[in-house]
């Protein structure tokens, strides 16, 4: 009975004091876990997992495969890594993998191309997959790799083909002695640029972070510190004369006569090398972020 007379049923006295259950998540190896606003993020940027308990979690998931590596000698740009966009999954409870592609390594000389790009993974309810952007092309491997975008190429080569999504083509590159430009990677929103007789091309322009999520920003997570894209291309190089190319925002430049530019985004592609000894830009790595309701 109550207070007042009033019989409570068994069935009105549990509604009234059990809710439905919260699901409660952990991240094993993130950079970052952090609220901001309404939501909870998950920052990876090397593998790890993300497990949930005591009930099913609905989460959106962003995956971004890792930046080629640029050419040698007068080599193209590196491609820009894949980006699947945040996706809705109903996670059960149990433990999920996370894998964060590496950065491509630059060409080591003229004989070899830029590496591709790793690729990234969350297997999840469905496995979301994020391919490597591919490495460019070298003056003697002349093509540029495929890849998530495709790797410019070199001495003539063609650019290597896109896969998946918000991906682009690499450019074309170009024989012209004495300088054989290369052409510049692909990134996540354009095409990288072909050679032409006056210099090598621009890498492709990137995704930009805050089109993504407005929450994605250096002033909310130190893992963003100093970027604002991501998965560009690499800027291919000239050899000996002619201009170089500039890889889209983030990623590596092309350098005549000196080793191509790193990128430093994550998901961009590494500049291309400029004469024979000239080992070309490593790609950077891709990262997954996991994000839900606060």
């Amino acid at each position: 009975m109550s207070r007042y007379g009033q019989r409570i049923r068994p069935s009105q006295a549990v509604s009234s004091w059990i809710g439905a259950p919260i699901a409660f998540l952990e991240a094993t190896n993130s950079s970052e876990t952090k609220t901001i606003g309404s939501y909870k993020y998950f920052i990876y940027t090397t593998s790890g997992s993300l497990t949930v308990s005591n009930a099913t979690a609905n989460v959106n998931i962003l995956v971004v495969g890792g930046g080629g590596g640029g050419g040698s000698y007068a080599g193209g740009g590196g491609g820009g890594g894949e980006i699947d966009l945040f996706a809705l999954q109903s996670l059960s409870p149990g433990t999920y993998t996370v894998t964060v592609g590496s950065g491509g390594a630059g060409a080591g000389g003229p004989n070899v191309k830029g590496t591709n790009g790793g690729t990234s993974e969350f297997i999840g309810a469905t496995t979301i997959t994020a391919l490597g952007g591919g490495g460019g092309g070298s003056t003697n491997t002349k093509p540029g790799a495929t890849g998530g975008s495709g790797g410019g190429g070199a001495n003539a080569g063609a650019g290597g083909s896109a896969s998946g999504s918000n991906t682009f083509a690499g450019g074309t590159g170009l024989t012209n002695h004495p300088y054989y430009p290369g052409a510049g990677g692909g990134g996540a929103t354009a095409v990288g640029a072909d050679a032409s007789p006056t210099g090598a091309g621009n890498g492709g322009a990137g995704y930009t972070l805050t089109n993504i999520d407005s929450n994605l920003t250096s002033a909310n997570f130190s893992s963003f510190t100093g970027m604002t894209v991501i998965c560009s291309g690499g800027g291919g190089s000239s050899h000996n004369a002619g201009s170089n190319g500039t890889g889209g925002t983030g990623a590596g430049n092309g350098n005549r006569g000196s080793a191509g530019g790193n990128a430093g985004s994550f998901g961009a592609g590494g500049g291309g090398g400029g004469d024979p000894g000239d080992i070309g830009g490593n790609g950077k790595a891709g990262i997954v972020i996991v994000r839900v309701a606060a």
